[in-house]
């Protein structure tokens, strides 16, 4: 019996790959966006995929996509949170607004198709949640603080469920890309700069875009799949050479800052 796979954010970059990958593998994909006219014209190759709109941050559309996905093939076996964007921008010039969007998107609208999935996971004991996160979530980028941030409450929010849920047969993986080109660049809501001060940073991080390591998607999005249901899949799945330089750096980093501080620490026992 074919396993049934339901992939939000799947009209480019890593959903669109991801489709391709478990249609592959002869799953039961089901390719949602907000727009089903941008699906890739490779999809009408597999008799396996179907393709639906959805709107993440719609709570009622999430639900009812997610109950006839689960009347047509009786349970959805893998849940592949991908659908996400970039906010770009200096936190101080980023609006409220800008950010609370940022996070309907890439915050609440992953807790909504988990929370609408979870249930029957649960019921049946088994399941695989799959969050597509970022190293950035790991470590912060000046530029993309706010994007960061984001992908920085997804990870302790999947951290926390991955214990809630583990002794119920349902199992949960972190997904942490860094330095691929994908059309997240594409997606990336830009922002114009009126702050002369941080122009240099503007610069590092075009400079980092230019000459950064890049991954190769087609391989990462396959590794993906190969550890999707399966028994023991990591909790943490760092994706390209350039991501594991940063989670080291950064963790290396708040180590030595702790144990520098630590007299400090102690002294409030």
């Amino acid at each position: 019996m074919s396993k049934t796979i339901l992939i939000t954010g799947t009209s480019t970059g890593f959903g669109k790959e991801l489709v391709l990958q478990f249609a592959k593998r002869e799953w039961n994909v089901v390719a949602t966006m907000r727009d089903t006219s941008k699906a890739a014209a490779e999809f009408s190759q597999y008799s396996n995929v179907q393709v639906l709109a959805l709107d993440i941050t719609n709570q009622e559309m999430t639900h009812e996509v997610v109950d006839a996905v689960t009347r047509q093939y009786g349970r959805i076996d893998v849940l592949l949170n991908n659908a996400g964007y970039a906010q770009a921008g200096i936190f101080e010039e980023v609006s409220v607004d800008q950010a609370r969007q940022q996070y309907e998107t890439n915050v609440f609208g992953v807790m909504t198709t988990i929370q609408a999935v979870l249930p029957q996971m649960r019921e049946n004991r088994s399941g695989h949640i799959i969050n597509i996160s970022s190293m950035g979530g790991v470590q912060s980028l000046p530029t993309l603080s706010i994007y960061c941030s984001s992908k920085a409450a997804l990870e302790s929010l999947s951290e926390g469920l991955a214990v809630e849920v583990k002794g119920l047969g349902v199992n949960l993986t972190l997904v942490e890309p860094a330095g691929f080109k994908t059309g997240f660049q594409g997606n990336t809501q830009e922002i114009t700069s009126d702050i002369p001060d941080y122009q240099p940073l503007y610069d590092w991080y075009n400079d980092l875009a230019e000459t950064a390591p890049y991954g190769d998607v087609e391989k990462a999005m396959s590794a993906v799949a190969d550890i999707a249901g399966t028994e023991n899949p990591p909790r943490r799945l760092a994706l390209g050479s350039m991501g594991l330089v940063m989670a080291r750096t950064q963790l290396n980093g708040m180590l030595e800052e702790y144990d520098k501080w630590e007299h400090i620490t102690a002294s409030a026992d």
